[in-house]
């Protein structure tokens, strides 16, 4: 396998980018021959995606060219639209940042051009070189997980667990909002600064979801809660 071999899956108008593409060969001849695995590769200071792998190009289909031509809009364009706007606000700060933190871990749902919806677990990963930083995107359909620990909930609530449908509307919006940051990993502190509240009111809201929920912490709250979020 080489770089020819594998032209499809690099961006036609990063030529620029040849050097680079020839220099990381190795990692895209990995991420070539992965049976699962969906990479996507992203240059921080060019703003622009290098390449994508073949799994993922199954995923959009003949659309995956439209991550060349519109990037990350795109990519925010497929999600789901109760996620996309706190995902993308995740993206930004992180790719934005002082990158402290070499890694982000998020999970969401995304719908392809045959409207089936795939939830994912995506990791951003980090990697400097030479004067470029590249944002390697790992991700995996995790969708089948989901199905499982769903199932496994309404077993729970047929028995009396956890709080009842018809009580879920007595969330306010304002309590949807935080809900949503605590499925995608946002702290209490987090939360306030992003929702421009205090961070005692952000734990408020918190404990007062756990008991609305009736679960004991707060990773029950999201597993209990995700059909709703």
């Amino acid at each position: 396998m080489n770089l020819v071999e594998i032209k499809d899956c690099l961006n036609p108008h990063g030529l620029c980018e040849k050097i680079l593409s020839t220099k990381i060969y190795k990692t895209l001849e990995v991420c070539e021959r992965s049976e699962n695995l969906m990479v996507f590769i992203y240059l921080i200071e060019k703003d622009n995606f290098l390449y994508c792998n073949r799994n993922l190009k199954r995923i959009f289909g003949k659309f995956y060219k439209r991550l060349w031509n519109d990037g990350w809009d795109f990519w925010l364009s497929r999600i789901d639209e109760r996620e996309a706007a706190i995902i993308g606000d995740r993206i930004r700060n992180f790719m934005t940042g002082p990158h402290r933190e070499k890694t982000l871990n998020s999970h969401y749902h995304i719908t392809n051009f045959e409207e089936d919806k795939i939830y994912l677990e995506h990791e951003i990963f980090l990697h400097r070189t030479n004067d470029q930083t590249i944002a390697l995107n790992y991700l995996i359909d995790i969708s089948d997980k989901e199905r499982i620990e769903n199932s496994l909930d309404h077993i729970n609530n047929s028995k009396g667990h956890g709080a009842p449908k018809k009580e879920l509307g007595g969330i306010s919006a304002r309590e949807q909002e935080v809900l949503r940051l605590i499925a995608n990993g946002y702290s209490s502190k987090e939360i306030a600064n992003m929702l421009f509240i205090s961070n005692h009111t952000a734990i408020s809201h918190r404990k007062n979801l756990i008991e609305k929920f009736r679960v004991r912490n707060t990773a029950h709250l999201v597993k209990t809660a995700a059909a709703f979020i």
